[in-house]
């Protein structure tokens, strides 16, 4: 089997390409927030990375996902939440698949203290926990459902005071998943120096196209390269450097998606002074080339067979 392959194939499949199956990569990787309600009638393969938080709702149909090398299987009012740019396969094993999609940038989630205090709810969960959010009630799924239907009207037809709005409602999801997860009741207070390690992972996020050494990020934030690259993995359990190669590999899927920019043009773009330096880091991360991932993702558009349910 090509290598480029090898860690790519599930259940004897080979993925087509990363694009959310409704056609929404673009909007999921630029919008603070997105809500989709989608269906897909086929029993497609892909592997998706992306910069946003993403999380599913099951109305009907099942399917699997690989994340981190577990699989997640989802059914009737589960809940999936993959953490934002964590790479991951979705194979649908029974159609019709509905489920409603929400993603949310983890810099615009910074900025609600209220989530902000929670943030961990938003990672991709271990097997055990993902337990917690499977075979809701009726009652229980149709409450996500409201908050979700909410925040597609305040984020498509957006009024006046719809960025509260949309704050609150994230809110009251955030608390009825802390519910769900069990999570103790009390605020979480943050060190000093976490609140630091936030704005520096915050700074990345928006800054990814710039000078992220340790000696720049240092000057930037008065520690000594060593003691950020230190504290860094501590508080995020990642490497600083790892992170700052992820964020920059999801931004390049996110243009390659959106245009047609040479992949000279998109290595500078994303951060990397050096062209052999970004198509190394992408093949890693994304076990394809940045011109073989742009090649798939045009076949699939053509092939895709998914529709908006509202």
């Amino acid at each position: 089997m090509d290598r480029i392959y090898e860690q790519m194939e599930y259940d004897g499949i080979r993925p087509r390409e990363a694009y959310t199956a409704d056609g929404t990569f673009i909007e999921m990787n630029e919008e603070n927030v997105y809500v989709t309600h989608t269906s897909n009638s086929d029993f497609e393969v892909i592997n998706q990375r992306h910069t946003s938080v993403e999380l599913l709702f099951c109305e009907e149909g099942e399917a699997d996902y690989k994340i981190n090398e577990e699989i997640y299987s989802v059914g009737k009012n589960d809940i999936l939440i993959i953490g934002a740019m964590d790479f991951h396969f979705r194979k649908v094993t029974k159609v019709p698949f509905n489920r409603y999609g929400l993603t949310m940038l983890p810099t615009y989630m910074r900025t609600i203290p209220a989530v902000n205090d929670y943030l961990s709810i938003y990672e991709t969960p271990s097997p055990e926990n993902s337990m917690l959010l499977k075979g809701l009630s009726d009652r229980e799924f149709a409450e996500y459902v409201h908050v979700l239907r909410h925040l597609r009207e305040e984020t498509r037809n957006a009024k006046a005071d719809s960025a509260e709005i949309v704050a609150a409602y994230i809110h009251i999801l955030t608390l009825m998943l802390k519910r769900r997860l069990h999570l103790q009741n009390t605020k979480i207070s943050h060190s000093p120096l976490h609140q630091t390690m936030l704005q520096i992972k915050s700074y990345i996020d928006l800054n990814y196209k710039e000078d992220l050494s340790l000696e720049k990020l240092g000057e930037l934030f008065y520690f000594q390269p060593g003691t950020i690259s230190k504290y860094f993995k501590l508080e995020f359990n990642t490497n600083i450097k790892k992170y700052i190669n992820t964020v920059r590999v999801s931004n390049a899927v996110r243009l390659l998606e959106k245009s047609n920019i040479s992949i000279e043009a998109l290595a500078a773009e994303v951060g990397y002074t050096s062209v052999n330096t970004f198509l190394r880091q992408f093949n890693e991360m994304m076990q394809i080339s940045p011109l073989q991932y742009r090649k798939k993702h045009l076949a699939y558009l053509k092939k895709r067979h998914t529709i908006n349910l509202s």
